[in-house]
């Protein structure tokens, strides 16, 4: 009896694993959930605060970013829907996300001190 109980618990433990190996094939691979959400970030960040551009993010409806990433809201929901059900590959998905923003960020900063050191007198 207690072979059988550990046998079901293994397989209940390996079945329940995080493991993206049986992903289906019509959900986005974890790059590409990384590209999408980078540019769903920038987007909506760039929606919050008001600029002195002519470019208007406001503007920027979903339905271009899922032609520019050839997919659209259906494969997204089940992408979203199966990496969030596998806690270590959304959690892979976020750190990578993390990386791409800050590098990002770290561009634009240095972007900015190189123009904000060109306008200092010598």
């Amino acid at each position: 009896m207690k072979k059988i109980i550990l046998i079901i618990s293994f397989s209940i433990l390996f079945s329940c694993s995080n493991s993206t190996e049986n992903k289906p094939e019509n959900i986005m691979s974890e790059d590409e959930m990384v590209d999408f959400l980078v540019d769903i970030n920038i987007i909506n960040s760039s929606r919050s605060f008001k600029n002195n551009s002519k470019i208007n993010y406001y503007n920027i409806k979903d339905s271009l970013l899922y032609r520019k990433h050839k997919i659209d809201s259906a494969m997204f929901a089940r992408s979203n829907f199966f990496y969030s059900s596998k806690p270590k590959a959304y959690l892979k998905i976020y750190s990578k996300l993390e990386l791409k923003l800050n590098k990002i960020k770290d561009s634009l900063n240095k972007e900015f001190k190189n123009n904000s050191n060109k306008d200092k007198p010598i």
